[in-house]
């Protein structure tokens, strides 16, 4: 069974119903709405078809302070022409924030492919020098390496389709261009009580230097390495990453790797050789979520993605080790967490199954990359679907009980849907008397058998 969770962009290329169940058939465990581009309409349409497959967690990747450039048509610019970018609608092409830049500084565009440097600032436009041939199409993303941006983390439209995602009770926001632990903080106010998580985007240099507190602060992280790597020298990228990654497993929180993964496959069968490796090489990082873009929402062949994608983890995941080695013990949650992997490295355990209300102690343990699978007994649908991005872990939603009860009529439950069989050697962890996040206080061992 696939421990490596994806997370597949849903657009034109998949938004039927024949094609979603082909990528959920496929491997895929959660979709993610890029609002960037779409409408509450279109949304509607593929929440409402991926919910009569099967309840999958759903994610929306709110844009933003993103800078674009709006144009009526596309521009053809030879290399040292000049271009005049306004700040309004009067410029046939203009930018949809206003923003300062200082003269010669480099502004890039088509995920840093292309340069424009300033020549000359003012209050109206910018005019811009191309450094090589390019062409500017309506709503290109523009990257201002090192721009400080002044503009407000959520926009007018992130607030709109943040209202929406609480009335369609989404799982996870991703928050894009997170900088500083305060910008989590302001969107979990306007969440407020609906019980939304979020992602929070590393695509900025800000954000990497503010890391350790905005992992603090948020549910879970994304790698958007297509921003990061414009905003940072690509020969910083890879080390950054597995640094983050590494960061994210000690703390317990899921990390998504994301941005071309296997970008070839937006338009070809087959991924490159450099693709797959990049693919298993995120996976012996520590990722626990691995995220397709284009390639599922508007590539030719999205299931097939979803396919190559788990044919490279379930060969990649056998050889995956912890990176937590000091684990600390700050709570006995922590503690029992630890005590697990030592267990399953000692005794012939075929499973492990957390008893747990919030999910705080499943993801403390998945952090360690068991060989086993992990089963996580929840009561509550809302923390089933949190569960699902994490490495290793398959939730499952079972009634509240007395612990010894969920102990036993969970297995004969599990026993039933031949998540185990009667030859496991089962570990089991669970909370006795307090009903609070990280109370885990009991490991049992029990052959299923003597169980069922």
């Amino acid at each position: 069974m696939k421990k490596t969770k994806i997370l597949a962009t849903v657009g034109p290329s998949c938004d039927s119903k024949n094609i979603l169940s082909k990528m959920i058939s496929s491997g895929m465990d959660a979709i993610r709405l890029n609002t960037a581009h779409g409408n509450i309409e279109e949304y509607e349409k593929i929440i409402r078809i991926v919910r009569s497959i099967k309840d999958l967690p759903i994610i929306f990747d709110l844009k933003g302070p993103e800078i674009r450039i709006n144009s009526d048509k596309e521009y053809y610019i030879m290399k040292g022409e000049s271009v005049k970018i306004g700040f309004d609608k009067s410029y046939n092409l203009h930018f949809n924030h206003r923003f300062d830049v200082p003269k010669s500084h480099v502004m890039l565009i088509n995920d840093g492919l292309l340069k424009l440097k300033v020549k000359s600032p003012n209050k109206k436009y910018l005019e811009l020098i191309a450094e090589g041939d390019l062409s500017i199409k309506n709503r290109v993303r523009v990257n201002v390496p090192g721009l400080r941006y002044s503009m407000p983390i959520l926009s007018r439209d992130d607030l709109k389709f943040l209202e929406y995602g609480k009335k369609k009770k989404i799982d996870y926001i991703a928050l894009s261009y997170t900088r500083t632990s305060n910008d989590v903080k302001l969107a979990r106010r306007a969440l407020g009580n609906s019980g939304i998580g979020i992602i929070a985007k590393i695509e900025t240099l800000e954000g990497v230097k503010n890391f350790d507190a905005i992992l603090e602060a948020a549910d879970g992280i994304m790698v958007a390495r297509g921003d990061l790597g414009v905003e940072i020298p690509s020969e910083s990228l890879p080390m950054i990453q597995k640094e983050l990654i590494k960061k994210c497993n000690q703390a317990g929180k899921f990390v998504i790797t994301a941005t071309q993964m296997l970008q070839s496959m937006i338009e070809n069968p087959v991924p490159t050789r450099a693709e797959t490796s990049d693919v298993a090489n995120a996976i012996l990082d520590g990722t626990d979520v691995l995220m397709l873009s284009g390639e599922t929402a508007v590539g030719k062949y999205p299931a097939l993605a979803v396919k190559e994608m788990t044919n490279i983890a379930l060969e990649t995941e056998p050889h995956v080790e912890s990176f937590v080695h000091n684990a600390g013990s700050k709570t006995i949650s922590m503690a029992i967490s630890k005590s697990i992997k030592d267990l399953t490295e000692m005794l012939p355990i075929t499973k492990v199954i957390t008893l747990t209300r919030l999910g705080y102690t499943a993801k403390i343990i998945s952090r360690f990359r068991l060989k086993q699978d992990i089963i996580a007994i929840t009561p509550y649908v809302s923390v089933k679907k949190k569960l699902d991005l994490y490495y290793g872990l398959i939730p499952i939603v079972f009634p509240d009980l007395p612990t010894d009860k969920r102990i036993y009529e969970g297995t004969k439950y599990l026993f039933r849907k031949k998540l185990i069989s009667k030859k496991d050697m089962i570990l089991y962890t669970a909370g006795v008397f307090p009903a609070k996040s990280g109370s885990t206080n009991l490991i049992e061992i029990h052959y299923a058998k003597e169980m069922i």
